[in-house]
């Protein structure tokens, strides 16, 4: 009765006939694959990918407030040249810098945090718009009740600055994508 037993096949789809042939190197014994083919690699790191993405959103999201409400962001950006003792002409360019710099840190994060989102461009602006406005309308409720607040008339142009801040910076994954 063994005998019969042995001479038959039995067909277990669940378990694998044999372990995958593999050759190894002599020297140092690392396995090395037959199928192996070359992984296509990101052109640069999210982190990187998500500064440089971010320094220009920064300054997109300061220019879009500039644009909407020009006096209040003006007379802002004129107190602080006042306070600092920082030339007249030199203010607003160093508005815009310190809002491409911080933009660059927030842009980093968001590089990070969204490392494994590399498939589709449409779900990771989705995803920035959701966060990035959500974020500044918590921020917004937030200054208004505890502190003096942006005020009424600079909420809507916040908003659409960090909506335009949200839709920049998800050009970070075509910049570090290769293909």
């Amino acid at each position: 009765m063994t005998h019969a037993i042995e001479d038959e096949e039995l067909p277990l789809p669940l378990l694998r006939r044999a372990a995958p042939v593999t050759d190894t190197e002599a020297q140092d014994d690392i396995l090395v694959r037959r199928d192996h083919r070359r992984r296509r690699t990101d052109r640069m790191q999210p982190a990187t990918a998500g500064a440089l993405s971010g320094a220009a959103a920064g300054a997109a999201g300061l220019g879009v407030v500039h644009a909407l409400q020009n006096a209040g962001i003006s007379q802002g950006i004129a107190n602080l040249a006042l306070a600092w003792v920082v030339p007249p002409d030199a203010a607003t360019p160093l508005a815009y810098l310190a809002a491409a710099t911080g933009g660059a840190v927030v842009g980093a994060a968001f590089g990070s945090v969204t490392k494994h989102l590399r498939r589709s461009f449409i779900a990771l602006l989705v995803w920035a718009l959701v966060f990035f406005v959500s974020l500044t309308m918590l921020l917004l409720a937030a200054s208004s009740a505890y502190g003096r607040g942006a005020g009424v008339t600079m909420a809507p142009a916040i908003l659409l600055a960090s909506a335009a801040y949200a839709i920049v910076v998800s050009f970070q994954l075509p910049l570090r994508r290769r293909g």
